[in-house]
This record gives structure tokens, C-alpha cells and sequence, in this order.
């Protein structure tokens, strides 16, 4: 378990949101390991079939529902530009797409009315979804420099094919500037945070890195005589658990939950067979460096690869707290744990999400040809 470290520093609160987790059946699959981690680590060559969530977010307090991003829009290939969809076919990524998220709520008695924002993490089309399926009153929020990059898309912007008009047009789309004199911003772990609802049950984090303006966010999901515990929606703030596990706060255990598929409660593997695995378990201060430092550097198609990687270590100090459960947009390793809506998240710690799934993304590892044997 975590260890004994500086505390990540959260002002209180008493107020709460409830979460709910949305899988819509999406499926991503067949990108390079060599585009999400640096090192790749053994059984990462190549990407499995990983998910887009959707976290669904409701404020009782004022009654407000957000969305936070939408996954891939079920008509995606058709209305994006050919030249785009024949850019994602030929990255060697996969799209099966699932239902559309207004589609979803509906089924669940909640209506497209019914939500009063969509965030979204950034501009891809694997997480800005169908927001022509919402009324024009859904605003849209994003982080900084968003809609000088990205607005108006395609085609309003024949040269702007990353994203779609029909995303943005006849609605109000709030750019989060995060400015030093705003009362609502603060800084939380090194990150820029905004207080969405001003009572500190919802912060917006800006996370750049992956594109301009990305955004993460951190849901206060329990508070109970001054404790609080949270879930980190990271959207794609990092692309593999490789690029900011283990941690000093969280370092990787003698004995490791086996990640395979099994109960891991019932089984259990050394952390020596992981750890050998580590890019600096040959230095000097080696078997230490490989419990305690991620066990890969940021790399890929970033925006910035300098800030990715800044924003992969910040987030350590969230991850590391036993409190704060980090949830990626594409983490996979995590679909056979979670509970998903209309089923609410806000239990995660009393359900023992963290203990169990904080390792199981290290299952291709053991599987693979590859990996050294003790």
C-alpha cells in the first residue's frame, strides 16, 4: 500500500458530487506501445481493446448534471473528413463504436435536457462524442486555449478536420482561463484548479500536454467528519500506467496482486518480477529506483512532450493518496471492476476499487513471451 509521504493538500468541504461511470460499449484498439510509453514494457508492444469513459456528474446541491466527455460518436466515420478517417485507419487504430451518450441517459430515465454542461477533456474525436444530441442550453466547457486552436471545425474550417462544427454551433462554449484574480481558481498538487460549482465538490484541473487545452478533473465523491475521498477523471492526461506507476507514495509491493485475471485476493506474484522489468532497475540505487519511479517516460504524438511528462508527474501525488482513485479515459485493465451507470461510484473505497485494481494494468506483462522469468 501507499506510504507514508507528503500529503497532497485538499481545502475541506462538507459537499459532494455523485459520480456515475459510463462504458458505452466503445472499443479502441491496435495503437503502438511505443506511442504510449518509452520504455515499452513487455505484452505493451501493441494496444489492447480499451474503452472510452464518460463520467456522469450531479451536483444535488443546485441540481445541475455535467457530463464529462461524451466517447466516440456512433457516426463518427461519416462525420468526419475522409482524409481523417483514413488518418485514424492508418495509425493501425480500431473503432467499434458503442451507443451514443444521450442514447444511454435516456434508457435511464435521465434526459438530454437534463444536462446543463459537457467538459471536455480535449478535442479528439474519441472523447467529444455527439453534442448535437443535447439542446442548445448544454454548454460546452474547455480548457485554455481551446477555441482559438480548435474552433470552428470542420468543415465551417476546411482546415480544422481534428474536430466537427456541428459540435460547437448555437451553443455558448465556456473557455476555463484560469486566471490568477479569479476567485474560483486555486492550485491543487502544482495543478491550475477551478472550483466548477464553488463549494470545492468539483475542481477542473488544466493538464496540458496531450493537446492545448486538456483538461482533468477531481470529484469530491465522500465526506464524512473532515475526510474526503475523490475520484481523479484524468481523460487522457496519460495514455499508460507505465508513465507514472509506481510512485514514491505508492511503490510497488513485495508481493504484487496477481494481475491475471484471477480473484486478487487470492493470488499474488513477487514485485521482483515486475521490477526487473523497471528502465532503471540496472542503475546504482536500481531496486530502489524500481519500486518507487514510474516504470516508463511519456512519448508518443503529444502537443507538448515536455509538458505531458510534467503533467505525468504531478499526477504521482494524486494517484499515491489512498484516498483519490485515478480513473483514464482508455484505462481497459479496469472494465472487469468498476460498477457502471446507472450504478453510482461514489463507494469505490468501501468496494476496495483502488487495492484491487492499482496493479492489474501490469497483466500483459505476465502474459507475455517476453517477460524474464526469476
Amino acid at each position: 500500500m501507499a506510504t507514508t509521504s507528503q500529503r497532497l493538500e485538499i481545502p475541506p468541504s462538507s459537499r459532494t458530487v455523485d459520480v456515475y461511470i459510463i462504458d458505452n460499449g466503445a472499443r479502441l484498439s491496435g495503437l503502438a506501445g511505443s506511442s504510449m510509453m518509452d520504455p515499452v514494457l513487455p505484452g505493451f508492444e501493441v494496444g489492447g481493446s480499451v474503452p472510452s469513459y464518460v463520467f456522469l456528474i450531479h451536483h444535488k446541491p443546485t441540481d445541475q448534471h455535467l457530463l464529462f466527455d461524451l466517447s466516440v460518436r456512433a457516426n463518427w466515420s461519416s462525420a468526419f473528413p475522409p482524409l481523417f478517417v483514413k488518418g485514424v485507419r492508418r495509425m493501425g487504430l480500431e473503432v467499434h463504436v458503442g451507443k451514443d451518450i444521450a442514447e444511454i441517459l435516456v434508457e435511464n430515465s435521465v434526459s438530454a435536457k437534463d444536462i446543463n454542461a459537457i467538459i471536455l477533456s480535449h478535442h479528439h474525436f474519441d472523447h467529444t462524442g455527439d453534442t448535437s444530441k443535447f439542446p442548445s442550453s448544454t454548454k460546452i466547457w474547455v480548457g485554455p486555449g481551446y477555441k482559438n486552436a480548435f474552433l470552428p471545425g470542420w468543415p465551417a474550417n476546411p482546415k480544422q478536420f481534428d474536430t466537427t462544427s456541428d459540435l460547437y454551433e448555437g451553443r455558448e462554449v465556456v473557455e476555463i482561463e484560469y486566471s490568477p484574480s479569479d476567485p474560483m481558481v486555486s492550485a491543487i498538487g502544482n495543478f491550475q484548479a477551478y472550483d466548477y460549482f464553488g463549494d470545492r465538490s468539483l475542481y477542473l484541473l488544466s493538464t496540458p500536454g496531450h493537446t492545448i487545452g486538456h483538461l482533468s478533473a477531481l470529484a469530491r465523491t465522500t465526506s464524512d467528519n473532515g475526510k474526503s475521498t475523490f475520484i481523479f477523471l484524468g481523460g487522457d492526461i496519460v495514455h499508460s500506467n507505465a508513465v507514472f506507476r509506481p510512485s514514491p507514495k505508492y511503490p510497488l509491493p513485495d508481493t504484487v496482486p496477481a494481475p491475471n485475471r484471477r480473484p486478487f485476493s487470492a493470488h499474488t506474484c513477487p514485485g521482483e518480477q515486475f521490477s526487473i522489468l523497471h528502465r532503471l532497475h540496472s542503475e546504482p540505487d536500481g531496486r530502489v529506483l524500481s519500486r518507487t519511479t514510474p516504470f516508463s517516460k511519456v512519448t508518443g504524438p503529444e502537443h507538448d512532450v515536455v509538458d505531458s511528462q510534467q503533467s505525468a508527474n504531478k499526477l504521482t501525488s494524486f494517484d499515491g493518496e489512498e484516498n483519490i482513485l485515478t480513473i483514464g479515459a482508455h484505462d481497459g485493465s479496469l472494465l472487469e471492476l468498476l460498477e457502471f451507470f446507472p450504478r453510482k461510484a461514489n463507494d469505490w473505497r468501501g468496494k476496495d476499487w483502488k487495492r484491487e485494481g492499482h496493479w492489474r494494468w501490469l497483466a500483459p506483462c505476465m502474459s507475455s513471451s517476453n517477460a524474464p522469468k526469476l
